[in-house]
């Protein structure tokens, strides 16, 4: 008899336990989940140590690639060419996208590649440094992505 009370009680502490470890693994998934998506779209130019630079922070809505070697990511929003300009960028009409000619680099292209690829896959947050123009866009430097 004491056994099976003993017993009882150890299976609805198990039990509970259980609840707790799953609520546990949902509240860590659900606070993983929410940095990327948090991130606020932005989209800004300065300039250091005398060259200006664009920095684009926020989602691609899609990558492009031609046998032209000229690979585009797309923004999800626009970028305010008024901004470009007003950095020393003359020759932007594009602010949809951001450019590289892959044969410029073809080592740092393909990371590019895998990590744009990666970025819109997952619905990550990446942020893009611009310097430069090429083909009526700003042209890509670096890359970050964002959990």
């Amino acid at each position: 008899m004491k056994d099976s009370k003993l017993m009882s009680k150890f299976q609805i502490c198990l039990s509970g336990f259980r609840t707790m470890k799953l609520t546990a693994v949902a509240l860590v998934f659900a606070a993983l989940s929410f940095p990327s998506s948090a991130m606020a779209q932005s989209f800004s130019c300065a300039v250091s140590q005398g060259t200006p630079y664009c920095q684009y922070t926020g989602k691609l809505s899609r990558v492009y690639i031609n046998d032209d070697n000229l690979m585009l990511l797309y923004l999800e929003s626009n970028i305010d060419l008024s901004v470009v300009s007003a950095s020393g960028y003359g020759g932007v009409s594009g602010n949809y996208a951001a450019a590289y000619l892959t044969s410029t680099n073809p080592s740092f292209s393909e990371y590019l590649y895998s990590t744009a690829l990666t970025a819109l896959a997952g619905d990550k947050t990446v942020s893009i440094q611009m310097r430069g123009t090429q083909s009526g866009l700003l042209k890509i430097d670096r890359i970050w992505i964002y959990k």
